[in-house]
């Protein structure tokens, strides 16, 4: 399946029902195994933030095409930049390393402020090794 509308799913607390919601958008793009456990658990990481941190209110929006899945996570808050991503993984934290595991197990990470919101934008190219 390419060239896929984008759909939205609103930010709560219900977490299992996104999980869900984005295992099956990725799956019907051709995401597998290992790279699918990967995005699940970062866009998991981002929506926790939101939850903790952004405001408790956001969006997730899931796109494809022929290369690649996009996930977009934006929140209400706005105050994420990329300078709050640490260079390697905090040696002993138990927790505060999404942001970095989020770059770790993606093929593009970014973020973005915009209109007074944070946007972390999560990228899995289908027909490729991880980029890690």
């Amino acid at each position: 399946m390419t060239g896929d509308q984008e759909q939205q799913w609103p930010i709560d607390e219900d977490l299992g029902a996104l999980r869900d919601f984005l295992l099956r958008r990725a799956a019907l793009a051709g995401l597998r195994d290992d790279r699918l456990d990967d995005l699940l658990i970062a866009v998991n990481e981002a929506v926790i933030n939101v939850l903790e941190h952004g405001g408790g209110e956001g969006t997730v929006t899931v796109r494809h095409d022929a290369d690649c899945v996009t996930v977009d996570i934006t929140d209400t808050v706005g105050a994420l930049g990329r300078r709050d991503v640490p260079p390697r993984r905090p040696a002993d934290a138990v927790r505060g390393f999404g942001l970095w595991l989020m770059s770790q197990l993606c093929d593009e990470f970014t973020i973005r402020r915009n209109d007074g919101r944070s946007l972390v934008r999560l990228r899995m190219c289908l027909d490729t090794v991880p980029a890690r």
